[in-house]
């Protein structure tokens, strides 16, 4: 069986996302956010920040909210990945 990342669904659990023209907008949780600055683009998998410029996937965005590195959140993820099966 595999699992598949979803970034919109994975951001939406930290963030309030809101529809936009050609993404999703919601405010960053990486810098102190007033202007709605964290963009999520779900056709290219890929968030992007025009106030502190974090960007990347899932992955990336795991690895900044949780201050962990790339082989942490994977091994993370893998373990929730077996335990809900």
């Amino acid at each position: 069986m595999s699992a598949q990342l979803n970034l919109v669904e994975t951001i939406s659990r930290y963030v309030t996302l809101q529809p936009g023209r050609k993404a999703l907008k919601g405010k960053c949780p990486f810098h102190r956010d007033e202007m709605s600055s964290l963009m999520v683009i779900p056709d290219r998998d890929i968030f992007k920040c025009f106030g502190c410029g974090a960007e990347g996937g899932t992955i990336e965005f795991l690895m900044l909210l949780e201050n962990k590195t790339r082989t942490q959140v994977v091994e993370d993820l893998g373990r929730r990945t077996f335990s809900a099966q």
